[in-house]
């Protein structure tokens, strides 16, 4: 597993503390921390042998993070959990055993519960593949697993995308037929917000982007940006 983060002291020890309770015995953890200014490293340090490899230094953003990561993963299987959100109990086992059953699979995804602060706003499923271009979700990020050899194949994330590199990413492997499995099942709780909240329209143009890369309808791609922008510009004056 690999946890990425920033000045996250206040939600950290939750996500270490939802990995440690999985009581996987092969887990390996790694934290790549951009170089926190808050108490976020002695925060991860305070967990000791649990984390396998942190490293915090400066980056240039959580893509550069992400790849870190995954670089430095020596398991079979790795998963992405961010720093405010937490694993849901028994996620890796049934993750790894899945995959030690289903060896042709390469990737795996699942549900996320999407949350703010305590109150459980609802859970969020994967688009079905007629709904692209119209959902951004087409696949949970947080609660996805990756065999390592698909990075070491098809590449780690595209750095030229700062908020739908996710998108982009799953784009890829679909486009090159990599075997990936849906399992409707909640894997992750994941805390509403972030940076794809906080940049919601350069993430909109950043998946219309993707999709247009990997061969999308123009025409339904833009239609798609127009349909967001607008809604999400509505959102935003409702909220003033």
């Amino acid at each position: 597993m690999v946890t990425v983060c920033r000045n996250a002291a206040a939600t950290i020890a939750g996500t270490i503390e939802s990995v440690r309770s999985q009581q996987y015995p092969e887990l390996e953890y790694i934290i790549i921390d951009g170089a926190s200014t808050d108490s976020t490293p002695d925060i991860v340090r305070s967990f000791g042998s649990l984390i396998d490899v942190f490293v915090s230094e400066p980056d240039s953003g959580i893509v550069d993070a992400f790849n870190k990561g995954i670089s430095r993963a020596s398991d079979e299987i790795i998963g992405l959990i961010n720093a405010d959100d937490e694993m849901l109990p028994g996620t890796l086992n049934k993750v790894c055993d899945f995959f030690s059953s289903n060896p042709d699979i390469n990737v795996v995804h699942g549900d996320v519960l999407l949350s703010k602060g305590e109150q459980v706003l609802k859970r969020v499923r994967p688009a079905g593949r007629w709904w692209y271009p119209w959902r951004l979700v087409l696949f949970n990020h947080p609660a996805t697993f990756v065999r390592r050899r698909v990075y070491e194949q098809y590449g780690l994330y595209d750095t030229s995308y700062r908020i739908a590199m996710d998108v982009e990413i799953f784009l890829r492997w679909q486009s090159h037929g990599v075997p990936i499995k849906y399992l409707p099942e909640v894997f992750v709780n994941m805390n509403c917000g972030g940076v794809s909240g906080q940049c919601a329209e350069v993430g909109y143009c950043e998946a219309r982007n993707a999709f247009l890369r990997y061969g999308y309808s123009s025409f339904l791609v833009n239609l798609q940006l127009a349909g967001k922008m607008l809604v999400n510009r509505i959102l935003s004056v409702g909220t003033r």
